[in-house]
């Protein structure tokens, strides 16, 4: 499973703007733009969504720009995929279990719904204060560092295997 650019991309501008806000009171999103390589106009398409969600405010005007809706530590990594592409789910019939004539007795959908469950608790788990914070960076990165990717450097230099994380082959 691969989340869209657009569930990305908002991510990555919430945190760029959560950096940017710790300098200034507004923030364009020329600035974002020119950190994240993404233009303005793609930018203010992610905005609307999160302004909806009340993750972010937007000031009018020639000194205009955006701030956060609420304090870092208040938003959660899941309201803002949430926001750009709605629940989180690994199939349509997680969330929908009614467009499937089979969900009442598919086994398969257990395995997708108790794996979206878990993911969406790990989105829940990191707020956007986690993604800006050096020290929280650093926490995270100790307490998973049983991830091999979780380091690109390492992978990149041949430090690891490049399983996500260890198979249990045994029977």
């Amino acid at each position: 499973m691969k989340f869209s650019t657009r569930a990305r991309y908002a991510l990555r501008m919430m945190v760029e703007l959560t950096r940017e806000l710790q300098k200034d009171n507004l923030v364009h999103l020329g600035k974002i733009a020119k950190v994240t390589g993404l233009s303005v106009n793609y930018l203010a398409q992610l905005a609307m969504p999160l302004k909806n969600a009340g993750l972010l405010i937007g000031v009018s005007g020639k000194k205009g720009g955006y701030q956060l809706g609420r304090e870092p530590s208040q938003i959660r990594v899941n309201e803002i995929l949430e926001a750009v592409q709605g629940p989180t789910g690994l199939t349509d019939c997680v969330n929908n279990p009614d467009i499937c004539l089979n969900s009442p007795f598919c086994e398969t959908r257990m395995v997708w719904t108790i794996a979206s469950y878990r993911m969406t608790e790990v989105f829940n788990e990191f707020t956007l204060a986690d993604l800006t914070d050096r020290a929280s960076i650093d926490e995270i990165k100790t307490k998973y560092a049983h991830i091999a990717l979780l380091n690109p450097d390492e992978y990149m230099a041949g430090g690891n295997d490049g399983q996500l994380c260890p198979t249990n082959t045994k029977r």
